[in-house]
C-alpha cells in the first residue's frame, strides 16, 4: 500500500485499542494508589548523543553555536530580573532585549536561553555555554534572594498574578501571560540542572514551585477555572505554556507528590474530558497554547498512568497530526487550529487559501516534545515517522542555512519566509531547536536501543558500556552505517526503524553479511546479539519520489523524495530588499502565482528529471505551465519564493 497520511491514520487507529485497553477502566482525575509510571523508554539526551559532520543538522547547530546563540549577552538577558529585584545592572547595560522580551513576555528569553545553552554545552562540550549557564543561574539566585518573597522569581512583580487572579486594583504593567513566562524560566533552570549539573538551579526552581504551589492552593476552584480557561478566544491572554510538564519533571526529580498535584491543576477538565473521548474540539483554539498543555498532560500521564490523561494525550496527538497538520508536519493558520481536515482549502485566516501564516514554529517545537513523551510510553514507529517528518521539513527548514536566522511562520504556497529580528516566542523556541537536534535520535529501555532517526551522530550509552557511531545522510540518498566503537558486557537489542517512506526492499547487513529480516515500512527491525567493538551494521533505505494529496482538496499535491519535502523555486519577484523583519512585516505582499502541473500520470517520476550532482534536486519536465521549475528540499530553499503545494491537473484548463 502506498504511504500517505491516510495510511498513517489507519495504522494509528489500529494500534489504539490495544494501547488504550486499560484506559477503558475509568476516567478518574487521579489514578488508584500504586499505579506505576508508564514511560519506560527514555530518550538519550544531548549529554550522550552528539552530532557528527555530514548533515544539515550539524551545519545549523554549528551556526547557532558559533553565531546566533553565542551572540546573546547574559547581562542583557538578566536585565529585567535585576530590575524587578532592584539589583544593580552590569556596567554599560542600560536595557534588556527589545520586543516581546521587554513587553508582554518579559523575561521569557532568559528561560529559553538557559535551555538552549545548557543543551549546547552538553551537545558540543562548549565551556563558553557552560560558564554562561552557571553565571546566569548564580545571578538569578541573587535576584530570588533579594526579592525575599518565599521563592518568587520573575522579570516582573507579583502584581501580574494579582491581576490574573482578579484582585481589584492590580496592575500587571503590560505582562500578558505570566505563567507562560514562568514556565520558560523554570524549564530553563531544570535544563541547567539536567545538562550542566547546576544544583543551584534546582534549588531556585524548587523555591519557585513552592511559591506558586502555595499561591494556587489559596485560590477558589472558580478562580482557577477562570484563570486557566483558554478556549474563550483565539489568542488567550491567560496562556500558561507547559506548566504541567515542568512541574511533572520536578516531581520526577524530587518524588514530592505536591509537584504532581500542582501539575494537574493545569490539566483542565474542559480540555481533557472531550479529548479522552476522542472528540475534536480544536477548531478555533490557539494552537500552541493547547499543544503545550498536551505536553504537560502527556508527562503527567506518563508519571503515574492516569488512564484519562493517557487517552487524552494520545488522542490529541492523533487529531493534530492527522486532521490539523500540513504536509511538512507543522500546523495552524495564523496561530489557530482550523476545523478538522482543513489544509489547502479556505482557512480560518480570513478564508485565505494557504496564506503566509501557516505552520508556526513554536507549535512544532512542542509537537516534537509531545511525540517524544508518547514514544516513551509506546515504542511505535509511526510516532518516529511523524517526528522525522516534522523535524526535517519544518523545524530544520525554519533556520536559514547561511545565517542561522529563524522564522515564525513557514509559508507553503508562493510566499517567502520572514526571518525574525526580535525576541518573539519563535525566537526562543528557535534557539532551543538547534540544540535539541541530538535528542530524539536514540531511545533506550532496559537492554534495548531504538534508532529512530538517521542523522550522523555518536551515542555514548554509559550504562550499557556501548559507544555507537552513525554515518550517512539519508536526505542525500546515502546509506546508513552504524559502527560499534565500544561494546558492553551484555547482549543488546538494536531496533532499527524502517521508515514509512521506503520505496523498495530494505537491505540490512552485519559485517558485510546480509540479514534476513522482516523489514516492513513503519516498523522496527530488531537485531539482538552480544555486540563486539568493530561490528558494522549497514542499512540501505531506498528512497523514491511520491505524491501526497491534501485532505480537503484532492487536486492539491505535495512531492516527497524519501523523508524530504520538496519545494519549487519561484524566484524573488516583488520581494523586499531584506527578508528580515517583524513576524508580520511582509504578510500583505502578494504571493507569486504557482503554476499548475499538468500530467495524466500521478507518478512524479514521470515528470521530474534528476539534476546531476545533487541527488535531492529535480526539475519538472513535460508537465505544462510548471515546466522547468527546480525542486529542492524545503530546508535547503531560502531567501526566495517557493511552493510545496501544487495543483495537479490531467489536462490544462483553458
Amino acid at each position: 500500500m502506498p504511504f500517505t497520511r491516510r495510511s498513517m491514520l489507519k495504522a494509528t487507529l489500529a494500534a489504539l485499542p490495544a494501547h488504550c485497553a486499560a484506559c477503558d477502566l475509568g476516567q478518574s482525575a487521579h489514578p488508584a494508589p500504586g499505579v506505576a509510571p508508564v514511560d519506560a523508554a527514555r530518550a538519550f539526551l544531548a549529554t550522550e548523543a552528539r552530532l557528527l559532520p555530514g548533515s544539515p543538522f550539524y551545519v545549523r547547530q554549528e551556526l547557532h553555536r558559533k553565531g546566533v546563540l553565542a551572540s546573546y549577552d547574559p547581562d542583557k538577558l538578566l536585565y529585567p530580573y535585576r530590575a524587578v529585584a532592584q539589583l544593580p545592572q552590569k556596567e554599560g547595560v542600560d536595557k534588556g532585549y527589545d520586543g516581546w522580551d521587554s513587553g508582554f513576555l518579559r523575561g521569557h528569553m532568559t528561560g529559553h536561553y538557559l535551555s538552549a545553552a545548557s543543551r549546547m554545552a552538553a551537545a558540543t562540550g562548549s565551556t563558553l555555554f557552560r560558564n554562561r549557564v552557571n553565571y546566569i543561574v548564580g545571578e538569578l539566585s541573587k535576584c530570588q534572594v533579594k526579592l525575599n518573597l518565599d521563592g518568587y522569581l520573575a522579570a516582573f512583580s507579583p502584581a501580574a498574578f494579582d491581576q490574573l487572579e482578579g484582585k481589584p486594583g492590580a496592575d500587571a504593567e503590560g505582562i500578558g501571560v505570566p505563567y507562560y513566562t514562568i514556565q520558560k524560566i523554570m524549564s530553563g533552570l531544570l535544563d541547567a540542572h539536567a545538562y550542566v549539573g547546576n544544583q543551584q538551579a534546582l534549588q531556585i526552581v524548587t523555591g519557585m514551585a513552592d511559591y506558586f504551589g502555595k499561591r494556587l492552593a489559596a485560590l477558589q476552584a472558580t478562580q482557577i477555572e477562570r484563570m486557566f480557561r483558554t478556549d474563550a478566544s483565539r489568542n488567550p491572554q491567560n496562556e500558561f505554556g507547559a506548566m504541567g510538564d515542568v512541574l511533572t519533571e520536578l516531581f520526577k526529580i524530587s518524588k514530592d507528590p505536591r509537584r504532581l498535584d500542582a501539575a494537574r491543576m493545569f490539566n483542565r477538565t474542559w480540555f481533557v474530558g472531550p479529548l479522552a473521548e476522542g472528540e475534536d474540539r480544536l477548531g478555533g483554539l490557539h494552537a500552541n497554547t493547547h499543544i503545550a498543555q498536551a505536553v504537560g498532560l502527556a508527562n503527567c500521564a506518563n508519571a503515574d498512568g492516569n488512564p484519562e490523561e493517557l487517552k487524552a494525550s494520545e488522542n490529541f496527538w492523533r487529531l493534530v497530526v492527522h486532521k490539523h497538520s500540513f504536509v511538512n508536519g507543522g500546523n495552524s493558520f495564523n496561530e489557530w487550529f482550523d476545523t478538522p481536515g482543513t489544509e489547502a482549502g479556505p482557512s480560518i485566516d480570513d478564508r485565505k487559501v494557504l496564506p503566509p501564516t501557516t505552520a508556526e514554529t513554536c507549535n512544532t517545537h512542542n509537537m516534537l516534545k509531545l511525540t517524544a513523551r508518547l514514544f516513551e510510553r509506546t515504542r511505535r514507529a509511526e510516532l518516529a515517522d511523524y517526528y522525522e517528518r516534522a523535524l526535517y521539513n519544518h523545524v530544520l527548514a525554519s533556520v536559514a542555512p547561511d545565517s542561522g536566522a529563524m522564522t515564525y511562520f513557514t509559508p507553503l504556497h508562493g510566499d517567502f519566509r520572514t526571518y525574525l529580528n526580535g525576541s518573539f516566542c519563535c525566537t526562543g523556541s528557535g534557539i532551543e531547536n538547534t540544540a535539541r537536534y541530538n535528542e530524539g535520535i536514540y531511545f533506550h529501555e532496559g537492554d534495548a536501543l531504538w534508532v529512530n532517526l538517521y542523522i550522523p551522530s555518536e551515542l555514548n550509552w554509559r550504562e550499557a558500556g556501548i559507544v555507537l557511531r552513525q554515518h550517512g545522510d539519508i536526505t542525500r540518498g546515502q546509506p546508513v552505517r552504524l559502527k560499534v566503537v565500544k561494546a558492553g558486557a551484555k547482549a543488546i537489542a538494536l531496533n532499527l526503524r524502517i521508515p514509512a517512506w521506503v520505496a523498495k526492499p530494505v537491505s540490512v547487513r552485519i559485517n558485510e553479511k546480509p540479514q534476513h529480516v522482516d523489514a516492513k515500512p513503519s516498523s522496527y527491525v530488531s537485531l539482538r546479539r552480544q555486540w563486539k567493538a568493530g561490528d558494522v551494521i549497514d542499512l540501505t533505505l531506498p528512497a523514491g519520489l511520491r505524491l501526497e494529496h491534501a485532505r480537503d482538496v484532492s487536486s492539491m499535491v505535495s512531492i516527497f523524495y524519501g523523508p524530504v519535502l520538496l519545494a519549487g523555486e519561484l524566484g524573488k519577484h516583488n520581494m523586499p530588499g531584506s527578508d528580515v523583519g517583524d513576524k508580520d512585516a511582509y504578510l500583505k505582499i502578494a504571493r507569486a502565482p504557482v503554476p499548475d502541473i499538468v500530467s495524466t500520470s500521478s507518478d512524479p517520476a514521470d515528470w521530474l528529471a534528476p539534476i546531476p550532482g545533487d541527488p535531492s534536486a529535480f526539475k519538472i519536465k513535460d508537465a505544462g505551465p510548471a515546466n522547468g521549475i527546480v525542486l529542492r528540499p524545503l530546508f535547503d530553499l531560502h531567501h526566495q519564493r517557493y511552493s510545496v503545494y501544487w495543483r495537479l491537473l490531467k489536462q490544462q484548463e483553458s
